[in-house]
C-alpha cells in the first residue's frame, strides 16, 4: 500500500503474514464440487448459470455496467464483519502457490453468498528469481491446474497475480510484467478464462507526481494492459487528505494517457483513519464513495481492508475504529449503485 504525500501505510509482507495468508499464489479453486458430468465439454446448464453472472454489455466477467461492487477483505474474521455491515458484495483474499483447497472454499463461500471473489496470489518461494522463474515457464503445469480449478465454477472470480509488486523484491519490473503476461496467457490457453477476470493491482502512490521513484509503465507495460480485465488500485486515506476524485482520477488519466481508457478501475485496498485528524475518516470516505456512485462507468469494484492486523501504531483503519465511519459504510452499501452477485 502506498499513500499520497508519502505517508506509509501498513507493511504488506507483514500484513499478509500476520493474516496467514503470505505469498500469495498458485493453483486455486478446487473444482466445483467434483462434477464427473462436466469432465467434456463443459456442462450447459453451467455456462448458462455463468452467463447470467456476465451481463451482455459488461466489460469484463461479473461486471454490471452502471454498478460496483462494494466490499472488504475481512481478516479471518467474516461473520464478524457480516455482524457489523450487513451482507457485502465482494470480498478480497490471499492465498500462497500451493493453497488450493482453501482458496476453493473460500471462492465457493463466496458464490454461494452472492459476493463477488477477488483473489490473489505470488509465485513460489519469493525472493529474487521468483518472476523470472515464472515467465520462463517452469510453473505453466501449476497455472494450467489453476485455471482448470477456476474453469469448474458457474460464477465469476476476479483473480490477481502478485498485487503490488514495486513492494517487494522479486526481480525487475520487466520481469514482473513477462510473469504477469505469462500467468494470463498460460491459463488462456488451457481454458479461455471465460468466468475470470485478469486484474494486476498498483498502489496509487506509484501514479502520484510527488513520488519521484513512481514507475508505473515499468509494471503495466503494453502487454499486461492488453491482457488486464480492469486495473486494480490500492488507495488509503493519507495525511494529504486528498479523496478518489483526485488520486483515481489521475489513475484514470495515466491509462487515458497510454492509450487504455477502456479499462475500468477497481480499487483491491482501501482504509479510513481517524488518526490523520481532518478530513475525519467518515469525511473522507463519504467524499470517496461519492466520487465513485458518479463514476460507475469507469470504477468497478471497491473493496475495503476491514482487519485489526492492517494496521500500525498510530494509525487504524478498521471501519469499527468509530460509529461514524462504519455508519457510512453500511450507509454505501445501500447505495442504488451497490451490488451483489444475486
Amino acid at each position: 500500500m502506498g499513500a499520497e504525500g508519502g505517508a506509509a501505510g501498513p507493511d504488506r509482507r507483514a500484513v499478509l503474514a500476520l493474516l496467514g495468508l503470505g505469498a500469495l499464489g498458485a493453483p486455486l479453486l478446487a473444482a466445483c464440487g467434483g462434477d464427473d458430468d462436466r469432465d467434456d465439454d463443459r456442462d450447459d446448464d453451467r455456462d448458462d448459470d455463468r452467463d447470467d453472472d456476465r451481463d451482455d454489455a459488461g466489460r469484463w466477467p461479473g461486471h454490471r455496467p452502471g454498478r460496483v461492487y462494494l466490499g472488504m477483505a475481512v481478516g479471518g474474521d467474516l461473520e464478524g464483519s457480516l455482524a457489523a455491515t450487513g451482507p457485502f458484495g465482494v470480498r478480497r483474499s490471499f492465498f500462497p502457490w500451493d493453497g488450493l483447497d482453501d482458496e476453493e472454499a473460500v471462492v465457493r463461500e463466496d458464490h454461494a453468498a452472492d459476493r463477488l471473489p477477488w483473489v490473489s496470489f505470488k509465485p513460489p518461494g519469493g525472493g529474487p528469481g521468483s518472476w523470472a522463474a515464472v515467465a520462463s515457464g517452469a510453473h505453466d503445469d501449476d497455472l494450467r491446474e489453476r485455471a482448470r480449478r477456476y474453469d469448474a465454477l458457474d460464477r465469476p472470480v476476479v483473480v490477481t497475480f502478485h498485487h503490488e509488486p514495486h513492494n517487494d523484491e522479486e526481480g525487475t519490473p520487466e520481469e514482473f510484467a513477462a510473469a504477469w503476461s505469462r500467468v494470463h496467457d498460460v491459463m488462456h490457453d488451457e481454458t479461455g478464462l471465460r468466468g475470470v477476470a485478469s486484474v494486476p493491482i498498483l498502489g496509487e502512490w506509484e501514479f502520484n507526481p510527488r513520488n519521484e521513484r513512481g514507475r508505473p509503465e515499468e509494471y503495466l507495460t503494453d502487454d499486461v494492459l492488453e491482457r488486464a480485465a480492469f486495473l486494480g488500485v490500492d488507495v488509503y486515506q493519507s495525511r494529504a487528505g486528498a479523496a478518489y476524485d483526485v488520486r483515481l482520477g489521475r489513475v484514470l488519466d495515466w491509462l487515458d494517457g497510454r492509450g487504455a481508457g477502456h479499462l475500468m478501475l477497481g480499487v483491491g485496498e482501501t482504509g479510513a483513519t481517524d488518526d490523520y485528524g481532518a478530513p475525519s475518516a467518515v469525511d473522507w470516505w463519504s467524499d470517496s464513495w461519492s466520487w465513485v456512485e458518479g463514476s460507475a462507468d469507469r470504477v468497478g469494484v471497491v473493496s475495503y481492508f476491514n482487519s485489526e492486523r492492517n494496521n500500525r501504531q498510530g494509525v487504524r483503519w478498521v471501519l469499527e475504529q468509530s460509529e461514524d465511519l462504519l455508519e457510512g459504510f453500511r450507509s454505501s452499501l445501500r447505495s442504488p449503485v451497490a451490488t451483489t452477485l444475486a
